[in-house]
């Protein structure tokens, strides 16, 4: 038996606000319930996402992740 990704993705499909919380930052999903941004995004193209429903959101959100890291010459 391989290793099916596909699979696995459909298995954990909507799980991952709530494994985002459990593993890396607990407070982020909560601020994204908040404002509404709590959708399943189905796909991206440049800076925007489409929820299932096909509708389009700017992704303002896109460097936290790497921006909060810094940069240090030490």
């Amino acid at each position: 038996m391989g290793f099916d990704l596909p699979a696995l993705l459909a298995a954990h499909r909507g799980d991952g606000y709530e494994l985002y919380g459990r593993y890396l930052n607990p407070q982020q999903p909560k601020v994204l319930h908040a404002i509404g941004f709590d959708k399943i995004y189905e796909r991206a193209e440049g800076a925007y996402l489409y929820d299932s429903e096909g509708h389009q959101y700017a992704d303002f959100l896109a460097g936290f992740g790497c921006s909060r890291r810094g940069v240090t010459t030490r």
